[in-house]
């Protein structure tokens, strides 16, 4: 006994370096086992084809379908697998894999059978963005080829003895029985799988940024899909997914058509070859696997090239098995074209998981599934193209054969993005030990800054704004922001505020993580910026206005009336327009119904663009005297300013802003002295006032 448990723990404990191999022996039996469900519906194909009454283009539309609505869940697969124990998704997926296998044994209507092919897919899609998310924590970078190699391999034994036993079990009992008999490995791994412990985030990479950056609020949705876009190998990645989906997944159950149609074949033969070529799959990932790491050695985007080409290479033998004459011609280019395609998946693996941020690497992997749907549904399945129905209008031979130009294109595609690899695996690295360095920054000056920005980088399109903004207020204080026109000084308040996206860098506002927020998240934090120019509904009443600023802070009814009123207790003029169109009001009047909303909002952090522009001293002295009102009740303030005098009468600290980049910070009575930040002020608001008169 003792002799065949060290003889199952070899191949495992090989390729983790000693480390526990406990958590790839359990998600590799996982996902064999749930690759039986997989290899069975592509060997039965005929005969649930026949079952169910479809055509080739009907049986494919539903596989489609299934696939599909599968992948497009791998997107809420992968946010959620970014914020919820990952391990308990793994169990929950599995579960659900076992019981739709089950019910798709025992389905009657195509309906029926499509639901239980959906919800057993949603099952199994668990293995592709948690799985590899869980390796990469589990195991170090330089055992991840072989890790992922084994783990993909997983699939591929599936496929050897999956279809034989589904052939077997459906000579036995019919195709039904295959299905019906595979809920029980399936729930026994499940109960194990619970025993499975979380990794933290990015530990194999950097143990002690991993810690700090773990009690991090995760990363919103829409700063987690402009980071992994920012990337330029996962670009490359996604957009050669769109062309492998339309190649791949239509192969998959047009393979056991083919050898039924061309050489007549039962189910138990094409069991047999369906088995023979996932050993030579099995074959072409453990050769890869191994190879990886010498790839590695001659350069990080040495993998993704070879990735690359042996898609290239698959196209080739996919004309030759379209032109088979013989069955004994067709089993060997069957074989080792899928030995080729099997040396894609480690190298392809194993570069995503270097240039994906820890943090948000589960949806990095979903993201590719969905691309897989638009290939299939843009390039496949649009009757534009009409690639879909070949097969049934022209032969399953030419129905394969269109499948060529899918796989050459996109292996160049992902070639392609070899030359980028270097630069984006040291900038995921970066972000984890910057959002760690931040983390470790934040608590030690949480007692007297309410918000801290870092390495702030923005564009808009192709044109970058701002270049590195390094930028803090403390609690209760008030920060003069100054600067030429097109410094970014505006550009850096609507990106505090969410409503321009940070291309890299970190926002904090009162210990947590913003960059990203949506705008209305932010202003529910309490952060609220009054505009530059008119920051009112011109069309409504002033009372609508507040009414509205009154609404978007979420207060109980009972409080917006008080509020209201003490609104108005302070804008006297306010309340004597009461019922008029804010549009119709004097400039001073508009700034102060500005004012008037934000202190309604009562804002732990007030960002004021440009309060003095185009107004009378008189009114400006009266706007400052509100502000100072607001400051008064605990409110840290920012305040951009082209003039320096106002800047020096209200504030205590400046920042002068240039060509992007903060030039200087420091006290308001050291502007005095530097001539150089007084020229450039001086020139721009006399050229502002200029305009305005």
């Amino acid at each position: 006994m003792n002799v065949v448990t060290r003889w199952a723990r070899k191949p495992f404990e090989d390729v983790t370096s000693g480390m526990l191999i406990f958590p790839l022996v359990v998600l590799f039996l996982l996902y064999f086992f749930d690759e039986f469900d997989t290899a069975a519906f592509g060997t039965l194909a005929p005969e649930i084809q026949k079952a169910f009454h479809l055509t080739d283009s009907r049986f494919g539309l539903v596989v489609i379908l299934n696939i599909s609505v599968v992948l497009l869940a791998a997107i809420p697969l992968g946010y959620w697998g970014d914020r919820l124990p990952r391990t308990k998704l793994v169990v929950a997926g599995a579960v659900l894999a076992g019981l739709f296998s089950f019910g798709t044994g025992i389905a009657v209507g195509t309906g029926l059978l499509l639901l239980m092919r959906i919800g057993n897919g949603v099952g199994v899609i668990v293995n592709d963005p948690i799985h590899r998310s869980l390796l990469s924590d589990y195991y170090k970078p330089a055992d991840r080829p072989r890790v992922f190699g084994m783990h993909a391999n997983a699939v591929r034994l599936g496929g050897v003895v999956g279809p034989m036993v589904a052939g077997l079990a459906a000579v036995i009992g019919g195709w039904r029985l295959a299905f019906m008999i595979l809920i029980v490995p399936i729930l026994i791994m499940a109960f194990v799988a619970t025993r499975l412990k979380n990794p933290v985030r990015g530990e194999t990479e950097d143990a002690d940024s991993a810690l700090a950056a773990a009690d991090e609020r995760p990363v919103p949705f829409g700063r987690a899909v402009r980071m992994l876009f920012a990337v330029k190998t996962l670009r490359r990645q996604y957009i050669a997914w769109m062309f492998i989906g339309a190649g791949f997944i239509p192969l998959a159950f047009e393979l056991p058509l083919y050898f039924k149609r061309a050489f007549g074949l039962g189910p138990f033969e094409r069991g047999a070859i369906g088995s023979l070529t996932a050993a030579a799959g099995f074959a072409g990932v453990q050769l890869a696997s191994r190879w990886t790491a010498g790839w590695l050695a001659k350069g990080m985007g040495e993998p993704l090239k070879r990735a690359g080409w042996t898609l290239v290479a698959v196209g080739p033998g996919l004309l030759l098995l379209a032109a088979s004459p013989s069955l004994w011609m067709a089993i060997p280019v069957a074989a080792i074209t899928t030995f080729i395609g099997g040396m894609f998946t480690p190298a392809f693996i194993t570069t995503q998981a270097f240039v994906s941020p820890a943090r948000v690497r589960s949806q990095s992997y979903s993201f590719g599934l969905l691309f897989i749907v638009t290939g299939l549904w843009v390039l496949w399945l649009n009757p534009i193209f009409g690639i879909a129905s070949i097969s049934d209008n022209q032969g399953i031979r030419w129905g394969i054969f269109a499948l060529f130009p899918f796989w050459v294109v996109g292996g160049l595609i992902l070639r392609s993005g070899h030359r980028f690899v270097q630069a984006d695996a040291m900038r995921a690295h970066e972000i984890l030990v910057t959002t760690a360095q931040l983390r470790r920054d934040r608590e030690n000056l949480s007692e007297r800054s309410i918000l801290i920005v870092r390495g702030l980088d923005v564009s808009y399109g192709p044109v970058q704004v701002l270049f590195g903004v390094d930028f803090e207020l403390a609690e209760g204080e008030i920060v003069a922001l100054l600067g030429t026109n097109g410094a970014g000084k505006s550009t850096l308040l609507r990106a505090i505020s969410g409503l321009v996206p940070a291309q890299s860098g970190a926002i904090y506002f009162d210990g947590e993580d913003v960059t990203g927020l949506e705008p209305e998240d932010s202003f529910a934090l309490g952060l609220v910026q009054v505009p530059g120019g008119r920051g009112i509904f011109p069309g409504l009443t002033v009372k609508e206005n507040l009414d509205v600023a009154a609404w978007a802070t979420r207060r109980p009814k009972e409080e917006v009336g008080p509020a209201i009123r003490e609104v108005l207790d302070i804008f006297p003029s306010l309340e004597r327009r009461y019922e008029q169109p804010a549009g119709v009001l004097s400039g001073g009047e508009q700034q102060m119904l500005t004012l008037a909303q934000a202190f309604i909002a009562k804002p732990r952090l007030l960002m004021i663009d440009e309060l003095s522009l185009g107004l009378a001293p008189v009114v400006v002295e009266e706007l400052l005297n509100i502000v100072r009102r607001i400051h008064d009740e605990g409110t840290s303030v920012i305040l951009v300013e082209q003039s320096v005098n106002l800047a020096l009468t209200i504030a205590d600290r400046a920042c002068f802003m240039e060509k992007g980049e903060v030039r200087f910070s420091g006290p308001t009575s050291e502007l005095l002295h530097r001539d150089d930040i007084l020229r450039a002020v001086f020139l721009t608001g006399t050229a502002a006032a200029l305009e305005n008169a």
